[in-house]
């Protein structure tokens, strides 16, 4: 899933980086960066919602219709952690153990008619009070596993994991950026998934006449992750 989405997020950075840190041509690209010691930076999560910057936080969504797998796109507005304002050693150690929860109520995907159906045939059925909760690990390589809160059934999904620096000043922020794809039927909610397909039975048939919601839903999660002074080494 990199793939996918680093069309979509490179450009965003190279402008980030233009607008926000000041570059200077005379320096000698040959002169060492002076990095401070271990411990001496501690990261905070920045939980602004906004659109695809590296400043803010996104949650998207992509499903697929009909034989031809067109795409249906959309992304969740409204979403929270318990480690917003706290700081952490390190990315990994911010990262492990983090709860989230999105309002599934906030999901949007540009089409009303199709937002409502959502909420009344899929996420009724996938979420008690229309939260969809859950925990992440740490991240190992490149992958982080994520356990959804499906009902009172924890559902463990393996994403893969990435980051990316971003060239602020003093210190290099980063994006973090969880990328994976949920089968809805065989590691979500089968009865969600009957739902929806069977309220969309006609809006989801290909031009071949066949009727065709797909179990596999691809997510992309990004945030940025503040660097900043570690108070201790004040």
């Amino acid at each position: 899933m990199k793939n996918i989405y680093k069309w979509l997020i490179i450009p965003s950075f190279l402008v980030f980086s233009l607008t926000f840190c000041n570059i200077n041509e005379n320096k000698d690209s040959n002169q060492n960066t002076i990095k401070p010691p271990e411990g001496a930076i501690s990261y905070k999560l920045d939980m602004t919602y906004g659109d695809w910057r590296p400043e803010n936080t996104e949650v998207h969504w992509i499903a697929y219709k009909t034989n031809d797998k067109i795409k249906v796109s959309g992304s969740f507005n409204e979403f929270s952690s318990d480690r917003e304002n706290r700081s952490f050693n390190s990315i990994d150690d911010l990262v492990n153990g983090l709860n989230f929860s999105i309002s599934s109520l906030s999901s949007s995907s540009g089409d009303a008619l199709r937002d409502l159906n959502l909420k009344d045939y899929f996420f009724t059925q996938l979420t008690d009070n229309f939260q969809i909760n859950g925990t992440l690990g740490r991240p190992v390589n490149d992958s982080i596993d994520v356990i959804f809160d499906v009902l009172g059934q924890k559902k463990s999904i393996r994403f893969g994991f990435y980051t990316y620096t971003v060239p602020t000043c003093p210190y290099d922020d980063q994006v973090i950026s969880i990328t994976g794809t949920i089968n809805l039927v065989n590691q979500f909610n089968k009865i969600a998934y009957n739902s929806i397909h069977e309220k969309c039975f006609n809006l989801h048939k290909g031009a071949d006449g066949i009727s065709k919601t797909w179990e596999e839903v691809d997510v992309h999660i990004k945030a940025l992750i503040i660097s900043q002074n570690n108070p201790d080494f004040d």
